[in-house]
């Protein structure tokens, strides 16, 4: 049994992914790959890891758990998505770390599945505009609290990574940016469902319609009806000719910035971002996806 974890990050999905595979439920099935709805594991799952903690699993455990989740036999992978599984957005940087309790949690996840091959799945993103976006998303205060008391330059995703692989050895990691999403998106949604290569699932072109014009969207729709992909690199090539063409000023705008940055901040947690993502590709047990 496979068991696939998509993580979030928050902010970079909104549940498109798992909307999409949802909607190919049918065709993925024949493939042994089950996409149960959010609504039947997200509060179960993470109850049920904080009342596991120092209890013993087997594979007893592991087979009741999915067999309360799911309806379909003769499922040999099953995919799980959440951006909650880390932590709840308020509390996505806590005491200057991006998910300071991410390896924690991933190990009481994995707990839930002893038996399985587990397989991670997190979208990183720029915390140049993930922290202001955090901030504006919260109506609390507490992000901004968080920000303003964070060393913005020890904020790195690299930490986070390393945390996760240290608590959860032998682990499969993928992680891709979230600037990168518009022309890897059918690629994220291969590599979290696993299903075979050279099949598009329906419906994987809404994911743009907050990017592009609806004349935009309705070319793309056309020119990918009309010529069936026929690598990744093919069709990365014609997303990012399309995007240049047809995006729409809006989705460019960012939120405002927190008290005290300046667009010097911007540049500089740009550039750590950036030596960031290097990093992290060279970690063993992470495949970076990219363009």
């Amino acid at each position: 049994m496979e068991i696939a974890l998509h993580l979030g990050a928050h902010l970079t999905d909104q549940d498109h992914l798992v909307r999409c595979l949802m909607r190919n439920r049918a065709p993925l099935l024949k493939q042994g790959i089950a996409v149960p709805g959010p609504g039947r594991y997200r509060q179960q799952l993470r109850q049920l890891a904080f009342d596991m903690r120092g209890h013993e699993t087997n594979a007893q455990t592991q087979e009741a758990l999915l067999d309360g989740i799911l309806d379909e036999d003769n499922v040999h992978r099953v995919v799980f998505s959440s951006d909650n599984f880390l932590a709840m957005s308020k509390w996505a940087l806590n005491a200057g770390q991006l998910y300071h309790a991410a390896g924690e949690r991933v190990q009481m996840l994995r707990h839930l599945f002893p038996e399985a091959r587990l397989e991670l799945f997190l979208c990183l993103r720029n915390p140049a505009t993930f922290l202001p976006a955090l901030a504006a998303e919260d109506q609390t205060g507490a992000v901004l609290k968080q920000i303003e008391e964070s060393d913005l330059a020890a904020t790195r995703w690299s930490a986070t990574v390393a945390q996760i692989l240290e608590a959860a050895p032998g682990v499969s990691l993928t992680v891709w940016a979230d600037e990168d999403t518009p022309l890897l998106w059918p690629e994220v949604l291969r590599a979290v469902s696993g299903h075979a290569a050279g099949i598009d699932l329906a419906g994987w072109l809404a994911w743009y319609h907050r990017l592009v014009t609806p004349a935009g969207h309705a070319a793309m729709r056309r020119w990918f009806e009309q010529n069936p992909t026929r690598d990744d690199a093919t069709r990365r090539r014609m997303l990012a000719a399309l995007l240049a063409r047809f995006v729409k000023p809006e989705a460019l705008e960012t939120d405002p910035l927190p008290p005290g940055w300046t667009e010097e901040t911007v540049d500089a947690l740009t550039d750590l971002y950036d030596e960031d993502l290097d990093l992290i590709a060279a970690l063993p047990g992470v495949t970076l996806l990219e363009p």
